[in-house]
Protein backbone atom coordinates (compact mmCIF):
# COMPACT_ATOMS: atom_id res chain seq x y z
CA UNK A 1 0.00 0.00 0.00
CA UNK A 2 1.38 3.87 -0.85
CA UNK A 3 1.53 6.49 1.60
CA UNK A 4 -1.65 8.07 -0.06
CA UNK A 5 -4.05 5.04 0.41
CA UNK A 6 -2.76 4.71 4.47
CA UNK A 7 -4.51 7.88 5.80
CA UNK A 8 -8.05 6.96 4.04
CA UNK A 9 -7.30 3.28 5.43
CA UNK A 10 -6.85 4.80 8.87
CA UNK A 11 -10.18 6.71 8.50
CA UNK A 12 -12.27 3.75 7.26
CA UNK A 13 -10.86 1.77 10.57
CA UNK A 14 -11.51 4.56 12.53
CA UNK A 15 -15.09 5.27 11.28
CA UNK A 16 -16.16 1.31 11.84
CA UNK A 17 -14.65 1.45 15.58
CA UNK A 18 -16.60 4.10 16.25
CA UNK A 19 -19.39 2.78 14.64
CA UNK A 20 -19.07 -0.46 17.09
CA UNK A 21 -18.55 0.94 20.12
CA UNK A 22 -21.73 3.65 19.55
CA UNK A 23 -23.33 -0.05 18.81
CA UNK A 24 -22.25 -1.65 21.78
CA UNK A 25 -23.17 1.69 24.03
CA UNK A 26 -26.39 1.42 23.08
CA UNK A 27 -26.71 -2.44 24.28
CA UNK A 28 -25.23 -1.86 27.58
CA UNK A 29 -27.64 1.72 27.80
CA UNK A 30 -31.10 -0.45 26.76
CA UNK A 31 -30.34 -4.15 27.77
CA UNK A 32 -32.96 -4.19 30.76
CA UNK A 33 -32.64 -7.04 33.44
CA UNK A 34 -33.94 -7.86 37.17
CA UNK A 35 -31.06 -9.40 38.09
CA UNK A 36 -26.85 -8.48 37.63
CA UNK A 37 -26.32 -12.53 36.18
CA UNK A 38 -29.29 -12.03 33.56
CA UNK A 39 -28.41 -8.77 32.44
CA UNK A 40 -24.56 -10.14 32.06
CA UNK A 41 -25.95 -12.91 29.79
CA UNK A 42 -27.83 -10.58 27.53
CA UNK A 43 -24.99 -8.39 27.45
CA UNK A 44 -22.59 -11.16 26.39
CA UNK A 45 -25.23 -12.74 23.91
CA UNK A 46 -25.51 -9.92 22.17
CA UNK A 47 -21.66 -8.84 21.93
CA UNK A 48 -21.20 -12.49 20.78
CA UNK A 49 -23.83 -11.41 17.63
CA UNK A 50 -22.03 -8.66 16.89
CA UNK A 51 -18.69 -10.67 16.75
CA UNK A 52 -20.20 -12.82 14.40
CA UNK A 53 -21.45 -10.08 12.08
CA UNK A 54 -18.00 -8.49 11.95
CA UNK A 55 -16.78 -12.53 11.41
CA UNK A 56 -18.53 -12.41 7.86
CA UNK A 57 -17.87 -8.65 6.99
CA UNK A 58 -13.92 -9.30 7.16
CA UNK A 59 -13.92 -12.02 4.36
CA UNK A 60 -15.97 -9.83 2.20
CA UNK A 61 -13.23 -8.34 -0.35
CA UNK A 62 -15.72 -5.46 -1.80
CA UNK A 63 -17.49 -4.54 1.63
CA UNK A 64 -20.78 -5.91 0.07
CA UNK A 65 -22.14 -8.96 2.26
CA UNK A 66 -23.70 -12.40 1.18
CA UNK A 67 -27.19 -12.33 2.35
CA UNK A 68 -27.00 -15.90 2.64
CA UNK A 69 -23.94 -15.78 4.34
CA UNK A 70 -24.79 -13.51 7.18
CA UNK A 71 -28.13 -15.61 7.80
CA UNK A 72 -25.68 -19.19 8.13
CA UNK A 73 -23.37 -17.51 10.39
CA UNK A 74 -26.09 -15.27 12.31
CA UNK A 75 -28.47 -18.68 13.18
CA UNK A 76 -25.20 -20.64 13.63
CA UNK A 77 -24.76 -19.23 16.75
CA UNK A 78 -27.87 -19.59 18.23
CA UNK A 79 -27.01 -23.47 18.35
CA UNK A 80 -29.99 -24.70 16.66
CA UNK A 81 -30.18 -28.38 16.25
CA UNK A 82 -30.00 -29.72 12.95
CA UNK A 83 -32.55 -29.33 10.47
CA UNK A 84 -34.39 -26.82 12.68
CA UNK A 85 -33.47 -24.07 10.47
CA UNK A 86 -34.60 -23.11 7.09
CA UNK A 87 -33.19 -20.84 4.68
CA UNK A 88 -33.95 -19.79 1.58
CA UNK A 89 -33.36 -17.27 -1.08
CA UNK A 90 -31.69 -15.73 -4.10
CA UNK A 91 -28.19 -14.51 -4.30
CA UNK A 92 -28.32 -10.74 -2.76
CA UNK A 93 -25.21 -8.80 -1.26
CA UNK A 94 -25.82 -5.50 1.00
CA UNK A 95 -23.98 -2.74 2.23
CA UNK A 96 -22.45 -3.31 5.55
CA UNK A 97 -24.46 -0.60 7.52
CA UNK A 98 -27.84 -2.10 6.36
CA UNK A 99 -26.44 -6.26 7.06
CA UNK A 100 -25.08 -5.24 10.36
CA UNK A 101 -29.11 -4.22 11.19
CA UNK A 102 -30.66 -6.80 9.51
CA UNK A 103 -27.95 -9.14 11.58
CA UNK A 104 -28.94 -7.62 15.44
CA UNK A 105 -32.61 -8.16 14.03
CA UNK A 106 -32.33 -11.65 13.24
CA UNK A 107 -30.33 -12.34 15.98
CA UNK A 108 -32.86 -11.44 18.55
CA UNK A 109 -34.99 -13.54 16.64
CA UNK A 110 -33.30 -16.45 17.32
CA UNK A 111 -32.25 -15.17 21.20
CA UNK A 112 -36.17 -15.44 21.74
CA UNK A 113 -36.75 -18.38 19.26
CA UNK A 114 -33.84 -20.87 21.46
CA UNK A 115 -35.29 -19.21 25.03
CA UNK A 116 -39.20 -19.19 24.51
CA UNK A 117 -39.86 -20.67 21.02
CA UNK A 118 -39.70 -23.18 18.10
CA UNK A 119 -35.78 -23.35 19.30
CA UNK A 120 -36.60 -23.92 22.56
CA UNK A 121 -38.39 -27.46 21.35
CA UNK A 122 -36.88 -30.35 19.36
CA UNK A 123 -39.65 -30.67 17.48
CA UNK A 124 -40.06 -26.82 16.49
CA UNK A 125 -38.82 -25.18 13.18
CA UNK A 126 -37.58 -21.64 11.84
CA UNK A 127 -38.24 -20.99 8.59
CA UNK A 128 -36.51 -17.97 7.26
CA UNK A 129 -36.86 -16.82 3.56
CA UNK A 130 -36.51 -13.61 0.97
CA UNK A 131 -36.79 -12.35 -2.24
CA UNK A 132 -36.21 -9.50 -4.34
CA UNK A 133 -39.24 -7.66 -5.33
CA UNK A 134 -38.42 -5.81 -8.64
CA UNK A 135 -39.49 -1.97 -9.31
CA UNK A 136 -38.42 -0.59 -12.53
CA UNK A 137 -36.02 1.72 -12.49
CA UNK A 138 -34.97 0.87 -8.99
CA UNK A 139 -32.68 -1.55 -7.29
CA UNK A 140 -35.86 -3.34 -5.60
CA UNK A 141 -37.32 -4.37 -1.97
CA UNK A 142 -35.96 -7.34 -0.19
CA UNK A 143 -38.51 -9.28 1.61
CA UNK A 144 -37.82 -11.75 4.08
CA UNK A 145 -40.07 -13.78 6.46
CA UNK A 146 -39.16 -15.29 9.77
CA UNK A 147 -41.75 -17.88 10.90
CA UNK A 148 -41.73 -20.25 13.75
CA UNK A 149 -43.65 -23.36 13.97
CA UNK A 150 -43.66 -26.62 15.92
CA UNK A 151 -43.03 -24.85 19.65
CA UNK A 152 -44.51 -23.93 22.29
CA UNK A 153 -48.03 -21.83 22.84
CA UNK A 154 -46.31 -17.71 22.26
CA UNK A 155 -48.16 -14.89 24.13
CA UNK A 156 -47.90 -11.47 22.89
CA UNK A 157 -46.07 -9.96 25.46
CA UNK A 158 -47.31 -7.55 28.49
CA UNK A 159 -44.13 -4.92 27.53
CA UNK A 160 -41.99 -4.00 24.97
CA UNK A 161 -38.58 -4.60 26.31
CA UNK A 162 -34.47 -4.04 24.28
CA UNK A 163 -35.67 -6.89 22.23
CA UNK A 164 -39.02 -6.10 21.05
CA UNK A 165 -38.02 -2.64 20.30
CA UNK A 166 -35.02 -3.55 18.18
CA UNK A 167 -36.77 -5.60 16.13
CA UNK A 168 -39.43 -3.31 15.13
CA UNK A 169 -37.29 -0.22 15.09
CA UNK A 170 -33.86 -0.85 13.87
CA UNK A 171 -34.44 -0.84 10.22
CA UNK A 172 -36.70 2.12 10.08
CA UNK A 173 -34.21 3.84 8.08
CA UNK A 174 -34.64 0.94 5.50
CA UNK A 175 -38.01 -0.09 5.38
CA UNK A 176 -41.15 -1.61 7.40
CA UNK A 177 -40.84 -4.60 9.98
CA UNK A 178 -43.99 -6.20 11.11
CA UNK A 179 -43.55 -8.15 14.28
CA UNK A 180 -46.87 -10.89 15.18
CA UNK A 181 -47.29 -13.44 18.24
CA UNK A 182 -49.55 -15.92 17.31
CA UNK A 183 -50.04 -19.48 19.10
CA UNK A 184 -48.14 -21.00 16.01
CA UNK A 185 -45.47 -18.81 16.99
CA UNK A 186 -43.67 -15.82 16.01
CA UNK A 187 -43.87 -14.30 12.69
CA UNK A 188 -42.04 -11.26 11.38
CA UNK A 189 -41.51 -9.96 8.19
CA UNK A 190 -39.80 -7.59 6.66
CA UNK A 191 -39.26 -5.32 3.92
CA UNK A 192 -36.67 -3.47 2.90
CA UNK A 193 -36.06 -1.09 0.06
CA UNK A 194 -32.44 -1.49 -1.25
CA UNK A 195 -32.35 2.01 -3.10
CA UNK A 196 -31.67 3.26 0.47
CA UNK A 197 -28.75 0.25 0.93
CA UNK A 198 -26.11 3.09 -0.34
CA UNK A 199 -22.83 2.12 1.43
CA UNK A 200 -20.06 -0.76 0.54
Amino acid sequence: MNGEGLPLLLQEVNHRIRNLLAMIEAVLGQTESRTVHDYRQKVIARISGLSDFYEVMYRSDTGRIRLAELLEQTMRSCCARSGQVVLGGPDVELGSQLALWLHLVVHELATNARKYGALSSTGGTVNLTWEVQQTLGAAGKLALVWYEAGGPEVQQPKRRGFGSRLITKALDQYGDVQLHFGPAGVACSMLINLDRDLGP
